[in-house]
């Protein structure tokens, strides 16, 4: 997880071993399809867009991504799109609570935020 910039670090998202990078950003770069497989997902970061319509192409690609190595999931400040989909895949894949998921999360980056909406959806798909 991270902002868009990390997408850039060709050789150190190889060291990691990164197969998928999951674009969040709604920014267009140049790809590297040669070592990657890239999803765009096109959706700001603002109150009132949703984001739970995209969790079951997110979270596809992410479980391919982990199958095949590791997932780079970024968006523009890697604060609150890319941890939002994180989120939706640690609840669909892992059975995790949001609020865990949230801690989980934080121990890495404490600036995890995703906006209203975003944690909204997030609680709903958590009670599915």
């Amino acid at each position: 997880m991270g902002p868009y910039q990390a997408a850039f670090k060709t050789q150190d998202l190889i060291d990691k071993g990164v197969t998928h990078i999951l674009n969040v950003s709604c920014k267009e770069y140049t790809k590297r399809q040669k070592y990657f497989k890239y999803q765009d997902v096109n959706i700001q970061d603002e109150v009132g867009e949703n984001s739970s319509k995209f969790y079951r192409i997110t979270n596809r690609f992410i479980d391919e991504g982990i199958r095949n190595g590791a997932v780079l999931v970024h968006s523009v400040q890697g604060k609150s799109r890319a941890p939002t989909f994180i989120l939706a895949y640690l609840i669909f894949r892992e059975k995790m609570k949001l609020k865990d998921g949230l801690g989980l999360l934080r121990e890495y980056v404490n600036e995890v935020e995703p906006n209203e909406s975003f944690m909204q959806q997030l609680a709903n798909y958590d009670l599915n």
